[in-house]
């Protein structure tokens, strides 16, 4: 017998559609969900991508002279401007990013649709969908800064009001805190430009000689000094040549800390040679022996086999260039604020 095959009624049909309606209103917005959340993933790997690269920029300066001033890149329509930036990956419609001295980077960045950001100090970047005024932070970085690494001892009861305004006086003290929980105290020698050259109120590391000779000036005791201080992590590092009319000029890169000059031990701290107590007084504390002074970076013009050095009865002192057991080095720190 021959069976009729029935087709779906208009109910049925109908209850079809609703159904595969229903399962797109779940599945689309879900979908579109997945999509954004990509698009977001992959800004957020370009923002990434130009913060290493910035770092990598910074890292590479300090191979030659450091920077001196702060760098500025600007992205408009995947591009970058100007030249310098190796960044692997895309790059995104609009932006920009400082890179500080000190290596901090500041970011803001726009596809056209989110804006990522970071603030100097930040490990972490921001993103909004607020891209019409992706702006950079306003805020500075305070990283290496007189103000943020002055601590309170009992050598520098409170912090002095100059570390951020107005000028430090001469045997203004300082407790410095040079890298994590490594405190080191400080007096004042300059203030200039916003800039603040201290020492420290005691050698550091044993003794060592001067130099071999005149002509190549004190580059034993600067090699010594900048071995001794090289894990000064908060100190930020700075660019020095040594002058002196006696040997030619000798350049250091990237060091956190230099030998006092003849002309700040005289002009300054009013050394005379062969004078007892004529430096500040502070300027020759906790030289109880050996070793009994400290080098400075002058040759003596007077002896062909001597350089000068502060000693332990505050005058300015004349010693064999090459005697490694009587003087060692003390620290000389530049700090903005």
């Amino acid at each position: 017998m021959k069976k009729n095959k029935r087709g779906f009624t208009l109910i049925e049909l109908l209850a079809v559609i609703v159904i595969l309606a229903i399962i797109a209103l779940i599945a689309v917005p879900v979908i579109m969900n997945i999509i954004s959340e990509s698009r977001k993933s992959a800004f957020k790997d370009t923002a990434y991508g130009i913060i290493s690269a910035g770092e990598m920029y910074y890292a590479e300066s300090l191979l030659g002279d450091g920077m001196t001033e702060e760098a500025t890149f600007t992205f408009t329509d995947g591009a970058v401007s100007p030249s310098g930036l190796n960044v692997k990956g895309s790059l995104p419609k609009s932006g920009s990013m400082k890179i500080t001295t000190e290596g901090k980077i500041a970011l803001a960045i726009t596809n056209g649709e989110l804006c990522i950001t970071k603030d100097y100090d930040a490990s972490e970047i921001e993103t909004t969908e607020e891209f019409e005024s992706c702006e950079l932070p306003t805020g500075t970085s305070t990283t290496g800064l007189l103000a943020s690494l002055a601590r309170i001892n009992d050598f520098a009861t409170e912090v002095n009001a100059c570390a951020t305004s107005g000028t430090c006086a001469l045997g203004t003290p300082f407790a410095i805190e040079v890298a994590p929980g490594n405190i080191q105290n400080f007096s004042v020698i300059s203030d200039v430009n916003n800039k603040v050259t201290l020492i420290m109120d005691r050698n550091i590391g044993n003794l060592v000689a001067w130099g071999t000779s005149q002509s190549n000036g004190p580059i034993t005791a600067i090699e010594y000094l900048e071995n001794q201080t090289s894990g000064w992590t908060n100190i930020l590092g700075f660019n020095y040549t040594y002058s002196d009319s006696l040997y030619s000029d000798i350049e250091r890169k990237n060091i956190k800390a230099r030998l006092l000059t003849g002309e700040e031990a005289t002009n300054i701290l009013g050394c005379v040679v062969s004078s007892m107590g004529k430096c500040v007084s502070w300027s020759y504390d906790n030289l109880f022996g050996p070793p009994y002074g400290y080098w400075v970076s002058s040759a003596y013009a007077n002896d062909s086999e001597s350089a000068l050095g502060i000693n332990d009865v505050g005058s300015l002192d004349v010693n064999s260039f090459n005697d490694n057991a009587t003087f060692g080095v003390r620290p000389v720190i530049e700090i903005s604020k």
